[in-house]
């Protein structure tokens, strides 16, 4: 008799959140089955036949399914203690496995569904979904989670006229912009109620699509419009004079222009569009805060209680959860600053804040040229330029020979200011400056201090405006010897028969950092690394590649690369992924494959009876 066999292979990680890798459902060959069945069915020995192509049909579907490949989840979000059946978009053998820290998913039969339980204290705004079976997986995509009722789109909802009515007028919703698409929900307001819409797509989900968000009335006439706002996602507040009935409207054009001119839509266009007459949060203050004692930060957005605060934790603290950290090579960010979270529960909106090792204070006020605030390094500071044409300004006390390194941030956290930077000398001679038009460029300035002395650091808008939003934050330190070491891959299948290389990049900050050592840690037994070193000088500076080799065991889990210097001091960091929607990890996704059964040697042919 012939069997077919299915391989199992160990989980990393809590059972709770990876989903079993179960065999193909019996029916899914049905077809293949009638076919065959009609065309042998006339005698025992072609029965056999049949049998035996069953299992040739059935034995390489199993034994050898490609990795699976997931472009992403619809819906793409879901309310924090609340379950959600969720499509997977991509191509895979169903069912397979699920990584989703944080979160609780079970495989339905039903191919490409899940089920996913957001737990109700989860402490984070994004959880990720990852596919993968014994052949490898697929890259990890966003699943936000919100707080507010959530409810789907639903079409024809193409124009102000035949809107979707919307019965609540707080509520997330899930929706997508495909073909040439325009959506369109309507929402009762009272006279003096403020009206929130905030849209989470391109920057937070990698949506393709550039949205313009707009408030009309249902004659079209439009009341209030935004297009960019978080990075291309637009957000716009209106305020109603009078109880009336208005249209919350949206389209996109490509992310990427191209030479079209009409509305732009694709599957893809995945959003999750928040409207909202209740409190709304689009950040705290202060922007950073120390990690060893986060405290309490005050809560800024629209509909909120004057003076509203919530206590600060790391992001998503507890277990499990599949920790974000912020991309570290512009801002040359220490390894140890982390996202902070704010728990507001029923709250629409969600705000982040920087949890660093060292002094965080805030600018209460303007800093005039008479009186800076003096500041002692290393030390992050929230500032607002409130007013147009308003200079901040700072007072440091450097000694010769500092490597002082000093960046401010404006657009990067969704605010308005552009940032201008000037260092001025003792004798009052701007010695660094920055100033830039660039979107995409950081305010930064690196500078070894001439001479010992008492400077002033000033910071302006480039466009020299001010108002409630215009936020900013100043780090400011001594630029110490460091590295930092970047996975050039967020997964790696190592095959039963050959290595795997994975190539490391490695970026040395300051001087004086000798070589460093990198290896892989977290390898189950059968698979192996040999530790690289990153010499000062030659190739190997910028760049090494760990080879890993497999004894053909089975196995899926996330894996970690470490980088070790000795010189100056013993520094020891994890390698993080590559950057992707302002995120990056410190562990990747390892399969390896397993090695093939081998079949045992086929019998010798018996002898024939002797003749009688």
């Amino acid at each position: 008799m012939t069997h077919v066999v299915l391989r199992c292979f160990p989980f990393a990680g809590s059972p709770a959140t990876r989903a079993p890798f179960l065999p193909r459902p019996s029916g899914e060959r049905a077809g293949v089955r009638g076919l065959l069945k009609r065309r042998f069915n006339r005698s025992p020995a072609t029965r056999l036949s049949l049998a035996s192509l069953l299992q040739l049909a059935l034995l390489p579907s199993i034994a050898s399914a490609a990795a699976p490949t997931l472009t992403h989840v619809t819906p793409p979000g879901g309310r924090r203690g609340e379950a959600v059946a969720v499509k997977c978009q991509g191509k895979f053998d169903w069912p397979v496995s699920v990584d989703a820290p944080g979160l609780n998913v079970t495989v339905d039969k039903e191919s490409s569904q899940l089920q996913v339980a957001i737990p109700p204290g989860l402490a984070a705004d994004r959880a990720w979904i990852r596919l993968y079976n014994a052949e490898g997986a697929s890259t990890s995509v966003p699943f936000l989670i919100g707080d507010l009722k959530e409810i789907a789109e639903k079409e024809p909802n193409n124009s102000t006229k035949a809107p979707q009515n919307l019965e609540d007028s707080s509520v997330t919703i899930n929706g997508v912009l495909s073909k040439s698409d325009v959506d369109a929900f309507a929402v009762k307001l009272e006279a003096g109620q403020t009206l929130a819409c905030a849209l989470d797509a391109n920057t937070r989900l990698g949506s393709p699509m550039d949205a313009i968000l707009q408030v009309a009335r249902p004659d079209g006439f439009v009341l209030a419009e935004n297009h960019d706002d978080v990075g291309l996602d637009p957000r716009l507040i209106y305020q109603s004079d009078t109880a009336q009935t208005v249209v919350v409207r949206i389209f996109a054009f490509p992310s990427e222009p191209n030479s079209t001119i009409s509305f732009f839509g694709t599957d893809s266009n995945q959003y999750r569009l928040t409207i909202t007459t209740g409190p709304y949060v689009s950040h705290a203050v202060p922007l950073s805060a120390p990690a060893t004692e986060p405290g309490t930060v005050e809560l800024f957005g629209w509909n909120l209680p004057p003076a509203s605060r919530a206590a600060a934790y790391p992001l998503a603290a507890q277990d499990g959860i599949l920790l974000e950290y912020e991309p570290l090579a512009e801002a040359r960010l220490p390894a140890e600053a982390q996202p902070g979270f704010l728990a507001f529960p029923g709250t629409a909106g969600s705000a982040r804040l920087r949890l660093v090792p060292w002094t965080a204070v805030s600018n209460g006020g303007t800093s005039s040229a008479s009186s800076p605030l003096p500041l002692t390094l290393p030390v992050s500071v929230t500032g607002r330029l409130a007013l147009p044409r308003q200079v901040d300004r700072y007072q440091l006390n450097l000694t010769k020979g500092q490597k002082l390194l000093i960046s401010a941030e404006g657009r990067e956290l969704d605010f308005p200011v552009v940032p201008v930077l000037n260092l001025i000398d003792p004798a009052g001679a701007v010695v660094a400056t920055f100033e830039d038009a660039s979107p995409k460029k950081l305010a930064l300035i690196s500078f070894t201090v001439p001479k010992d002395g008492q400077y002033e650091l000033t910071i302006r808008d480039r466009h020299r405006l001010g108002g409630e939003r215009h936020f900013y934050q100043l780090t400011a330190r001594l630029d110490e010897p460091d590295f930092e070491v970047t996975a050039s891959a967020e997964t790696l299948v190592i095959p039963h028969d050959k290595p795997a290389e994975l190539t490391v990049n490695v970026v040395r900050r300051g001087s004086g950092v000798g070589p460093i050592t990198i290896s892989a840690a977290g390898l189950p037994e059968g698979v192996t690394a040999d530790e690289v070193v990153s010499e000062t000088k030659g190739d190997s500076a910028a760049k090494v590649k760990l080879t890993f080799k497999s004894t053909g065991v089975a196995f899926n889990g996330p894996v970690q690369i470490t980088g070790v210097v000795k010189e100056p001091n013993e520094i020891r960091h994890r390698a993080r992924t590559a950057p992707r929607l302002g995120a990056c990890f410190e562990s990747l996704w390892l399969t390896s494959i397993a090695k093939p059964e081998e079949k045992p040697p086929a019998a010798p042919p018996a002898d024939p009876p002797p003749a009688k």
